[in-house]
């Protein structure tokens, strides 16, 4: 399964790690374009407390390095055939269409209305829906993952339950249930 991760999902690193440690344990293969790693690479500074311009920068060229095949090219002709309530987010419905890519992983969810998505046989889906979904799929080895993931936590540490209580706080709700039903 191949999904396009918009920028928002890039905001939140309790949403991050677990999205891209299941791309790394080839639980799906993640997407994106050049144009939704710039509006990461605007918006993180400001998301991000303690964030730099130079640390953005390291943090996108580690994440490129660690999935070199992600990065889709050539979807800006698609972008015209595109609808959607904020025109501003046509390039990532492109970039999916040109990636072949199945679910588009968004927090905005109204942005992407089932009905203009469908033709190009996408999907949008939550974080929390999606790594529920992932979850579901191989339970075994997405609780592997986030033990791993856990475990590698080091400022500071922490453990499970203190992983599964902040997905809940910042709405993962489904997948902190999951943690908690399998933990």
């Amino acid at each position: 399964m191949r999904a396009v991760l918009d920028a928002n999902v890039f905001y939140s690193t309790w949403v991050t790690d677990p999205l891209l440690s299941f791309a790394d344990a080839e639980l799906y293969e993640p997407v994106w374009s050049e144009h939704i790693m710039e509006e990461v690479r605007r918006h993180l500074p400001s998301v991000w407390s303690r964030a730099t311009r130079e640390g953005v920068d390291r943090y996108l060229r580690t994440l490129s390095m660690a999935f070199p095949e992600a990065s889709v090219t050539d979807w800006e002709h698609l972008e015209g055939k595109v609808k959607l309530p904020d025109p501003d987010d046509r390039h990532v419905v492109a970039a999916a269409i040109k990636a072949n890519a199945d679910v588009i992983v968004t927090s905005n969810l109204a942005d992407f209305p089932a009905g203009n998505l469908k033709c190009f046989g996408l999907r949008a889906m939550s974080p929390d829906a999606f790594l529920v979904m992932l979850f579901d799929s191989d339970p075994e080895e997405a609780m592997s993952v986030m033990r791993s993931l856990v475990d590698s936590k080091k400022h500071p540490p922490r453990t499970m339950q203190e992983e599964t209580k902040r997905l809940r706080k910042l709405g993962l709700t489904g997948f902190a249930g999951r943690l908690e039903m399998m933990g």
